[in-house]
């Protein structure tokens, strides 16, 4: 059985967490998370990672760096950095790889495929991906249509739930709905329902303007892929949908590749 390359990921933001575990895990990575320097710790002593990618501005962020350098020799560490003294701090501590925050998730994960030579299931795989836009409000719609389309997805729109599990139903080639939660005719997590009973069927991404834990944890427990929340930012929708695309990319590997790494 070939050995996976194990990823230890911690920073401050759970939502890149989140988002780097989901999207690099493969039949070739294995990937842990964290936002805090004690399970990272704990994380490291367990797995013995291949790669340390930490925010070291995360309480005892700097000192897990240390005590990990004094105990392992010359590890592969990636540091996040936000600002120009933590870079200097950074490469103070002879960390090999720094990546500016601002730069952008393809950035890092650039910088994590070279430290670990290897190929990575790619962030963004544009090109020919059919996402359908859900959502009462017009504006709204219009907005995600230019934005996505400018990023090379083939998109269409469905005005509430009933009209994106019509058009679910008639599209097979769809691979992504965009979701919103309250919406006219049928509510978002009842077209979710309906959406994940088809077989096959495309992933969902919900949207809403609620911050609520229980509408969240509905959706995600109805078979939802993320939960984003309104007024959204355009990276924060891109990163997610990346995430989501290189999932199903992993997902379409035989199950006994997944589990061996074969």
């Amino acid at each position: 059985m070939a050995k996976k390359a194990t990823i230890l990921i911690a920073d401050k933001e759970k939502m890149l967490v989140d988002l780097l575990t989901r999207s690099l895990t493969s039949v070739e990575t294995s990937v842990f998370g964290t936002t805090t320097a004690e399970d990272a710790a704990r994380l490291f002593d367990l797995h013995e990672p291949d790669l340390l990618v930490i925010d070291p501005t995360i309480l005892n962020g700097f000192g897990l760096i240390q005590s990990i350098q004094s105990h392992f020799g010359n590890p592969k560490i990636i540091g996040i950095a936000s600002s120009e003294e933590v870079r200097d701090q950074l490469k103070s501590m002879a960390v090999p790889i720094t990546v500016d925050r601002n730069a952008g998730l393809d950035a890092l994960v650039d910088a994590i495929r070279e430290s670990l030579k290897m190929d990575l299931l790619a962030l963004g795989q544009k090109e020919g991906v059919r996402i359908l836009v859900t959502d009462d409000e017009e504006d709204i719609r219009d907005v995600l249509v230019e934005f996505l389309k400018g990023c090379g997805y083939v998109v269409s729109v469905a005005p509430d739930g009933r009209g994106a599990v019509e058009r679910v139903a008639a599209d097979r080639s769809l691979q992504l709905v965009l979701l919103d939660v309250n919406m006219p005719r049928m509510g978002g997590i009842e077209a979710l329902r309906e959406i994940m009973a088809r077989d096959p069927h495309p992933n969902v991404i919900m949207m809403t303007a609620v911050a609520d834990r229980e509408i969240a944890r509905q959706a995600l427990k109805a078979g939802a892929f993320d939960y984003i929340l309104k007024p959204f930012d355009f990276a924060t929708i891109e990163a997610s949908i990346a995430a989501c695309m290189s999932h199903i990319e992993y997902q379409k590997q035989p199950w006994w590749k997944r589990l061996t790494g074969r």
